[in-house]
């Protein structure tokens, strides 16, 4: 392991790795710009959430201001303002010099209690072949790493040997026992296309983030992406069978973030969407298909049924519901 990071490089980016907390779980960031406070996250770590706060450094937690976020890229930044004192960043590297059987790090906090981020060493590979995930987007630029991980650890930084950011990790949880264990994909996006999407997020871009947390109907591991939301895992189950018999299809509203467009247009937690601007969307590359050529600042027609689950627990299972969701104007 002569190739790792040094014990300095790995110290120095441990301090700018933060704990993001939400009213569902944890996740991980980092800063990547002390002087602005500006922290990197995926925005499935903040999806439907309100309220995110950070822990810098193992300090009390901090308010975070979400600046922006985009779903389609699972990119999100977050601004601590004022920043605290001594805050630290960690540079970013050249994810394209990275090769197979390269030593990384990835830093994260596991668990939600963790008051100091954990480094663990691997090595990225080359993938054997991507599988299509219903309730992820198609990543642009996807780096696969052999670190165990957790769900807390998503957001975090995936490290070079000169201690620079070369992915941030992301990645679904999936079962790996007929028990239901679960483990979260190794995967990060590469740093090259983080870095050409953070500028705009950073200037407040939302336009592919309504404010939902979603999952696809017909993805076997929607229970486990309901974790900390609030919804019965049995109910969701039986709903989830219920519309797979009944051959319906389509995104599960599993959490929606305050004072979000979608929350505005009256969209529940609970609500299944099956058409976006009259197109049918039953995964989430489909979604991003229909948003991504769509301005900030458009209305988008959305219809679906109702599960009877969650916060949509007053209204009958099949009934029908439209809302007209006014995406963020930049």
């Amino acid at each position: 392991m002569a190739d790792e990071p040094s014990p300095w490089n790995r110290e120095q980016a441990k301090a700018a790795v933060v704990q993001v907390r939400t009213n569902t779980g944890s996740g991980t960031g980092f800063v990547y710009d002390a002087g602005s406070g500006l922290i990197a996250t995926t925005a499935s770590t903040i999806a439907g959430i309100s309220g995110p706060e950070v822990v810098v450094q193992g300090k009390l937690p901090l308010s975070a201001q979400l600046l922006g976020s985009d779903l389609c890229q699972d990119l999100a930044v977050l601004k601590v303002k004022p920043p605290p004192a001594g805050m630290k960043s960690v540079p970013f590297g050249d994810s394209d010099l990275l090769f197979n059987g390269d030593v990384v790090i990835s830093l994260g906090y596991p668990e939600a209690g963790d008051t100091e981020a954990v480094s663990v060493s691997g090595a990225a590979y080359e993938p054997v072949g991507d599988v299509a995930r219903p309730s992820s987007p198609d990543y642009p630029s996807l780096i696969h790493h052999s670190v165990q991980m957790k769900s807390g650890t998503l957001g975090g930084p995936v490290l070079n040997k000169d201690g620079e950011v070369v992915g941030i990790n992301t990645g679904g949880m999936v079962k790996v026992s007929s028990a239901g264990e679960a483990r979260t994909l190794a995967e990060a996006i590469s740093s090259n296309h983080a870095q050409s999407e953070l500028p705009g997020l950073a200037a407040g871009s939302m336009k592919n983030d309504p404010g939902w947390l979603l999952g696809a109907v017909s993805d076997p591991e929607l229970p486990l992406r309901s974790t900390n939301t609030g919804i019965d895992k049995a109910s969701l189950q039986k709903a989830q069978k219920r519309l797979q018999d009944k051959g319906t299809d389509g995104l599960f509203v599993l959490d929606v973030r305050n004072d979000s467009a979608a929350q505005k247009a009256k969209v529940q937690q609970g609500y299944v969407i099956t058409t976006v601007n009259g197109e049918a969307v039953s995964s989430f590359p489909e979604l991003c298909d229909v948003l991504d050529p769509v301005e900030p600042g458009a209305e988008l027609s959305v219809q679906g049924v109702h599960s009877g689950v969650g916060r949509d627990s007053g209204h009958a299972f099949g009934d029908e519901w439209t809302a007209d969701v006014v995406l963020a104007d930049r």
